[in-house]
């Protein structure tokens, strides 16, 4: 656990945020809320509060926490670096596996576009590349955050480490990997499934992942990057939503990152990351990783799959489902950094 700063200005909200678990009215909301997030209390907003299953709740909020100290840490190395993530006070699963991640409120900041859209032409052209910049920072700052001691490719979490990305068939990937190569194999059985290779699958191309883990951080929608003009007119920028957070080769923030324009709707947003990485951003797999991308939009999600690796994954299907009807026990919301 890292030492409460001096000038803690989220004591007293976070010390409201420990009392959430019981309260009857938060849950009601959670379960008829139109949205999956809303702010609490309704008629006095004190947090934000994102509301879904307990599968990726728990390490959507666990990656939150992990970034959210790292660009802390950030900040005290470098006075220069004004980038956040809002703190997660609390996570906690009841009423049959609905989990609540319950943060910090961000009553003045808002999307860059609609900061940019507030400002009259020519500060919008002066501050336009200025805000792109700070969010490929930002991004090039997680993506330096150390890879945890026993991390598996997917979020690093006391829940499942089932990975979100654009690549997999509705941004979900069917099963857990354990390792780098099972991610690795599984996209090469795919590869062999294409037409194109079928009868000489001899002369397949392969992906080949890089073995290291990295911080990808892979939802580029420019409503997740959030601009606050700070008294001295300084701008802090805040980063949210990690769904789609995980410990992947560096290849999956590649292919996010220089995915076809016809299908990248955040091109306005990835070329400023392109040109912060650079050379380090490694493109080698990234054209064979899209076609397999194509390939399972127009496809089952368990194809590839070895006959165990379905087997598995129908019996957590069942199990995900009998979950849904059932209290669960609520998880741990200790520090992973």
């Amino acid at each position: 656990m890292s030492p409460t700063p001096t000038n803690d200005q989220n004591a007293a909200v976070r010390q409201f945020a420990q009392t959430l678990e019981e309260d009857e009215e938060l849950f009601k909301l959670g379960q008829y809320s139109f949205r999956p997030f809303f702010t609490y209390p309704p008629n006095s907003p004190r947090v934000f509060v994102k509301v879904g299953g307990v599968e990726f709740k728990q390490g959507e909020g666990d990656m939150q926490r992990i970034a959210y100290e790292w660009m802390r840490r950030e900040r005290e190395r470098d006075p220069t670096c004004n980038i956040y993530v809002p703190e997660v006070f609390k996570i906690f699963t009841k009423g049959g596996g609905l989990t609540f991640i319950i943060m910090e409120l961000l009553d003045k900041a808002k999307p860059v576009e609609h900061q940019l859209r507030t400002l009259d032409g020519a500060t919008c052209d002066r501050n336009e590349p200025i805000y792109y910049r700070m969010i490929a920072d930002g991004i090039h700052r997680l993506s330096r955050i150390p890879v945890p001691q026993g991390a598996t490719p997917g979020p690093f979490t006391l829940g499942e480490r089932r990975i979100k990305h654009i690549l997999f068939k509705d941004h979900e990937a069917p099963i857990v990997y354990p390792t780098v190569q099972d991610l690795e194999d599984h996209l090469n059985r795919i590869v062999l499934r294409m037409p194109k290779y079928r009868r000489t699958p001899d002369q397949a191309p392969r992906i080949t992942f890089e073995r290291d883990l990295t911080f990808c951080y892979t939802d580029f929608n420019d409503e997740n990057f959030m601009i606050e003009t700070e008294a001295d007119g300084r701008p802090r920028l805040y980063i949210i939503d990690f769904e789609h957070a995980s410990f992947l080769p560096i290849s999956f923030l590649a292919h996010a990152v220089y995915m076809p324009q016809s299908l990248n709707r955040w091109e306005h947003v990835t070329k400023w990351v392109a040109e912060r990485f650079g050379h380090s951003l490694p493109q080698t797999n990234v054209r064979l990783m899209d076609e397999v991308r194509a390939l399972w939009v127009m496809s089952v999600s368990k194809i590839g799959l070895t006959e165990a690796q379905r087997q598995r994954s129908t019996i957590q299907d069942a199990q995900d489902v009998a979950g849904c009807s059932q209290d669960l026990v609520p998880h741990s919301d200790g520090n992973f950094t």
